[in-house]
């Protein structure tokens, strides 16, 4: 299960990676004005972002690419283009990710069992841990059952 979470942990950084074009301050998007924002020394982001006008020219998008993987979650993209060639180049540094999810991988059903069993396993060895620091067991000791605090 730790395994599975980490994937789709991961999974989402990346896809949050690839999402930072969006200007933020304090968790809301900026508006425009001479307030501070994170994005203030970035010349290159603020024109992409702030600037829409150079946007103008990239008028379409491209259809979304097929999803990277055929099961579980992975990612799609699709690109800014123009329908003059002379702009094709900048609007194609342009592009928009999104979540896509085909269908549930096949050993997805084996892989969270496993998990389960792996989580009753860790579960019962804490226990069992907390017991014997609690009643003062040792390998070499059985016997005592004096209850150390």
């Amino acid at each position: 299960m730790f395994i599975t979470i980490s994937r789709y942990l991961f999974l989402l950084f990346l896809i949050k990676s690839c999402l930072h074009l969006f200007p933020q301050h304090n968790d809301t998007f900026l508006e425009r004005g001479t307030q501070p924002n994170k994005i203030g020394n970035n010349q290159t982001l603020n024109r992409r972002v702030l600037n829409g006008s150079e946007l103008s020219d990239c008028d379409q998008w491209t259809d979304w690419s097929p999803c990277s993987k055929t099961c579980d979650i992975g990612v799609k993209i699709r690109t800014r283009i123009s329908s003059n060639p002379i702009h094709s180049l900048f609007c194609s540094k342009f592009t928009e990710t999104s979540v896509c999810f085909l269908q549930e991988c096949p050993n997805s059903s084996e892989r969270r069992d496993r998990d389960e069993r792996e989580k009753q396993k860790n579960k019962k060895k804490r226990m069992l841990t907390k017991y014997t620091k609690k009643y003062g067991f040792s390998k070499g000791n059985k016997t005592n059952m004096s209850n150390n605090p």
